[in-house]
């Protein structure tokens, strides 16, 4: 013997559904926006006038609590398309935690030989990405400086509007 219940049972409206599925579309869309590149430092110098002299030292101060982790040290740098060179010279200097100095000199490619820049650009401007040091690790810990001077045969290095400094954990130990 089988009994029947009658209960009626309530219709959810097509519009509680349109607007679920706009609620569960803006939180994906929120989790995606949130998932870019994340960065254990970083610091970016605004370039007065898009001009890059001499005299503009660009600091970083780095505090480093871990010498096993590793990391991939990155530069960047926005440019105008009117930018007159195919690369920039770049002197690094490394201030260690116990004094001691090191330095080299580096040369940034921002443009293929057939002038194409490389990075992303817009209709004025490239904002290139470069590592220049995969792989990093730090044998001292404590703060630790970084320079960067401008290393071209000029003062003033024309249409360069910002450098920053980045310091992105590999996830991976020495």
């Amino acid at each position: 013997m089988f009994i029947h219940f009658h209960k009626k049972i309530k219709e959810i409206p097509f519009v509680v559904f349109r607007n679920l599925n706009l609620y569960l579309i803006l939180v994906l869309a929120f989790v995606f926006a949130s998932c870019g590149e994340s960065y254990f430092y970083e610091k970016t110098y605004e370039l007065p006038d898009n001009q890059w002299t001499y005299k503009d030292t660009l600091n970083f101060e780095v505090d480093i609590t871990d010498t096993l982790k590793t990391y991939n040290l990155i530069l960047e740098m926005e440019h105008n398309l009117d930018y007159p060179y195919q690369n920039n010279y770049i002197y690094i200097h490394t201030h260690l935690p116990q004094g001691e100095h090191l330095g080299k000199q580096l040369s940034i490619d921002l443009a293929a030989k057939n002038g194409k820049w490389y990075g992303k650009c817009n209709s004025k401007t490239c904002l290139f990405s470069t590592i220049i040091q995969p792989n990093a690790y730090f044998n001292q810990i404590g703060k630790h400086r970084f320079s960067i001077e401008q290393y071209m045969r000029m003062d003033s290095l024309p249409d360069i509007h910002a450098v920053s400094l980045k310091i992105q954990e590999t996830g991976m130990s020495r």
